[in-house]
């Protein structure tokens, strides 16, 4: 089988894969039903499953990649009508890129059926966006006049402009100082604390993490400001505040360059629900995993930590780990703060805990640009950054957020063939700081063993640019972690601060209403990819462990995704390597292809009988 351009391979494998699960030996497959994890269709992320996107899903679109969701990168070009819908609801304008924005000045997005668009560009349901006298837009939304103020009932004022009056009933209190229920009031981080309940209130299942053993792993500085890399011909991919809706899309993107990303993933903000209780968001980070990329932290509810007390920063903290470890069976060692917000306080809580702060010396300023007018100034941005560099000399820490639209589906393979052109790999911020990946997570009740590099590891750790070298031999440190574990329900207070959790219990209440989160049992993800025939220099071909055809029909598509990436690079550094690269097919995906094929329910795809 010959493939002339990488989109042809890709083409043609998504061809093959759709003919290998509609075959008469397939029933079950064959069988549509909604999907249980928002994978649909029969194509890349939903090949061989056959879902269909339902009302349990992000949306009912079912994407060309195969990810059920609300927005044109779903329901537009490429969208499989076979298993879902291909049109998106609102008002007059197009399909909504962000579901809390809209009008001309967001790109005349319409807001979900139901909503109104506000005088100022955002979706809601209330008379703050509802009213026509306070200037709703009705071409991009619903208008009415007979919304009510907040939920009605009582003096809706709140908060410090207004007396520090604390909202009743059980309602939270806006930004602007108004008492009410749902997103609009409740949603983190603009909810204000302390004046009613907030999404931030909401505790995991499962044990507190706060006893659990945290010995400093490896060489990189702990509790101090990291701010670049040591890893030349690298750029450290770090996406903040997600996942979000177009989390699954950027994954698709890292998979086709072969790069990888660290996510700063953040557990409960902008309304989007809790990361371990919303099966979506649990499995786009399960994915993260699997897919060979970091997780870090970026806080339980993207709380300023600065402006915090040393129990309820810590609490930020503790939370997020708990519902990481719910989802994939660890939490991490890496942290970034939002609003870039550490002070001297938060950096000693952060020692505490055993986490890296980490910035970032590359800005994409992606959250300035978010509309496809003026996208094309982050994009100025990086270019200005790569152009003229060195990549035999030099790296990058680079920062941008995978909540916004136009970051995933405009700049992101704009910056992606920057980084190609100049010649740099994306990689985690932990393999950009020679940070062994063993040194990344923490496992409750496991034994941890650490590894340091032996090589020297150079990163500025503080603001004023002062370089600290750390060098030293390899270093093993063995230590055995514990979680305190008893059997009590976790309740928070609207009224007082929040303390740092400590109990096992499957229900968690909190003055919002009582929520049941029942712990996401999971098995640790799937390796990452290791190297199975190794060719030119560090270039190898890459596949998983897999144990069914359709994680066979990935790991194909991994192997000539690596081998499209292996002649990009060799024609980009003009070397002779192509015939090597050309390997990979004879040796490797054409023999994956093959075995694939064979595998029948008498003969399971079992990557222990694959042989290269």
């Amino acid at each position: 089988m010959r493939y002339s351009t990488t989109l042809g391979v890709l083409g043609g494998i998504s061809a093959l894969s759709s003919f290998t699960v509609a075959h008469p030996f397939f029933p079950s497959i064959l069988s549509k039903r909604d999907s249980p994890d928002n994978t649909c269709g029969n194509l890349f992320a939903g090949a061989g499953n056959n879902y269909t996107c339902g009302s349990t899903n992000l949306g009912t679109c079912c994407s060309q990649y195969g990810f059920c969701g609300a927005t044109s990168d779903y329901c537009g070009t490429g969208c499989q009508a076979e298993f879902g819908n291909c049109t998106s609801s609102g008002g007059g304008g197009n399909p909504p890129t962000d579901p809390n924005l809209c009008g001309p000045t967001n790109g005349n997005n319409s807001c979900i059926t139901g909503s109104c668009c506000s005088a100022h560009g955002f979706c809601g349901t209330t008379s703050d966006y509802c009213l026509p006298a306070n200037g709703c837009q009705p071409a991009y939304g619903t208008c009415n006049s007979t919304s009510t103020p907040g939920d009605g009932g009582g003096d809706d004022s709140c908060g410090p402009a207004n007396g520090n009056k604390i909202c009743s009933n059980s309602r939270c209190c806006s930004p602007a100082g108004f008492c009410g229920t749902g997103s609009d009031y409740c949603k983190s981080p603009d909810c204000l604390r302390g004046f009613g309940v907030c999404d931030s209130d909401q505790t995991p299942s499962g044990a507190s993490t706060a006893n659990v053993s945290r010995p400093e792993l490896g060489s990189v500085p702990y509790g101090e400001d990291l701010y670049d890399c040591n890893d030349p011909g690298h750029i450290a991919l770090t996406y903040d505040d997600g996942p979000y809706l177009y989390t699954s899309a950027l994954l698709d993107m890292l998979a086709a360059y072969n790069f990888k990303a660290t996510f700063f993933v953040t557990g409960v903000n902008n309304g989007k629900g809790a990361i371990d209780s919303t099966p979506a968001w649990s499995a786009v980070i399960q994915r993260m995993i699997t897919d060979g990329h970091q997780i870090a932290s970026h806080t339980w509810s993207h709380a300023d930590l600065s402006t915090l007390s040393d129990a309820d920063r810590e609490t930020e903290m503790v939370k997020n780990e708990m519902a990481l470890r719910n989802i994939v069976g660890k939490f991490p060692t890496y942290m970034r703060p939002p609003f870039s917000s550490c002070n001297a306080a938060c950096k000693a809580t952060m020692k505490k805990l055993g986490y890296h702060i980490t910035y970032f010396d590359l800005d994409t300023q992606d959250y300035l640009h978010t509309t496809p007018q003026t996208n094309q100034i982050s994009k100025d941005v990086v270019h200005n950054y790569l152009v003229g560099t060195n990549s035999a000399t030099t790296d990058f820490l680079a920062i941008a957020h995978d909540i916004h639209d136009q970051t995933v589906n405009n700049l992101t393979t704009y910056m992606f063939d920057q980084m190609v052109q100049y010649g740099y790999t994306g990689v985690t911020a932990g393999k950009c700081l020679n940070d062994p990946e063993a040194n990344w997570y923490r496992i409750p009740g496991a034994t941890i063993s650490s590894t340091s590099s032996s090589s020297s590891s150079t990163s500025t750790t503080s603001s004023s640019s002062t370089s600290t070298t750390s060098s030293s031999a390899t270093t093993t440190t063995t230590s055995t972690t514990s979680s305190s574990s008893s059997s009590t329900t976790s309740t928070t207070s609207s009224s007082s601060s929040s303390t740092t959790p400590t109990s096992t219990t499957s229900t968690s209440t909190t003055s919002i209403s009582t929520i049941t989160t029942p712990t996401t049992t999971t098995s640790i993800p799937t390796p990452a990819p290791t190297c199975a025939y190794p060719m030119i220099g560090k270039w190898c071909c890459k596949t998983f462990t897999f144990k069914t055809k359709v994680a066979c029909i990935t790991a194909r598509v991994e192997c000539l995704t690596s081998r499209a990436e292996c002649i990009i690079k060799s024609a980009l550094s003009l070397s002779t390597a192509n015939q090597q690269c050309g390997g990979w097919q004879d040796n490797v995906c054409k023999k994956l292809d093959d075995f694939c094929d064979s595998c029948t329910l008498l003969k399971p795809c079992d990557s222990a009988n694959f042989k290269i």
